[in-house]
């Protein structure tokens, strides 16, 4: 039924149209604070008690702007720097965040090198699932899906003339090693936050990572930050602080 209802809407509107109409549906929400009980969202509202009115942050894999757009009002006087390879998705971050001052967007890919790659466009009844679209993987078949070329960039290039990094999501379906890999001497140099959806296969791999350089795991359970390590409690975004935060970030965020 709900297929049926987003190709109707998509039908009436035009894709653009059905897209607009989500990232208002959802702020709609968001906004009146109806989302706050469901776990999908727990993130989307957590982030307003780490972020700081002057961070930079940057979010890779902006999507529709369901963080992006929190990140401009919570951080008026700082930097908020979208990646978004997905055109129709960019698209929508011109509408609703082109007018911020302090917002870069980027219609770009994150890779190991620069060039072009192949992304995967997942659709159902015709609307492109907006949480699924990732670059192809070596030996996927691609054949019976909607691909489409996007530019790569090298973050440790796009990201060098920063002066600092506050606090990095991330939510790129797969690829995020591979990026994460490129701009390790970037994480290293700035020490930022780190909110990162893991593909569960990456999910040890990461870990690892953020060991060797001195990182702490937290995560959300039922509905307050708490620290983890390995795998998490409650399934959603983990979150990576630098252990000489260790004391300012637990007196603030967690309590008993």
């Amino acid at each position: 039924m709900i297929g049926i209802i987003k190709r109707i809407l998509t039908k009436v509107l035009s894709q653009q149209g059905y897209l607009k109409a989500m990232h208002r549906g959802f702020y709609f929400l968001f906004d009146l604070g109806l989302l706050k009980r469901d776990q999908r969202f727990k993130f989307h509202y957590k982030v307003a008690s780490l972020i700081k009115k002057d961070f930079t942050i940057i979010d890779l894999g902006a999507n529709l702007g369901y963080f992006a757009k929190n990140f401009a009002r919570l951080a008026p006087q700082g930097r908020v720097i979208c990646i978004e390879p997905i055109l129709p998705f960019y698209t929508i971050l011109q509408k609703f965040l082109g007018s911020y001052t302090h917002v870069e967007l980027h219609n770009i890919a994150l890779g190991e090198e620069n060039g072009k790659v192949e992304m995967v466009l997942p659709e159902s009844n015709g609307v492109i699932r907006t949480g699924l679209p990732h670059i192809v993987q070596e030996n996927e078949n691609v054949n019976a899906q909607k691909t489409i070329e996007v530019d790569l960039k090298k973050g440790s290039e796009l990201f060098s003339s920063l002066d600092r990094i506050d606090y990095i999501k991330c939510d790129i379906e797969g690829y995020e090693l591979i990026v994460f890999n490129e701009i390790r001497a970037i994480i290293a140099k700035h020490r930022p936050m780190i909110q990162i959806e893991i593909a569960e296969a990456n999910i040890m791999s990461f870990i690892e990572y953020f060991d060797k350089l001195d990182y702490l795991q937290y995560g959300i359970c039922n509905f307050k930050i708490i620290q983890e390590k390995g795998l998490q409690k409650e399934i959603g975004d983990f979150l990576f602080v630098p252990k000489e935060q260790k004391i300012s970030f637990e007196e603030n965020h967690l309590k008993p």
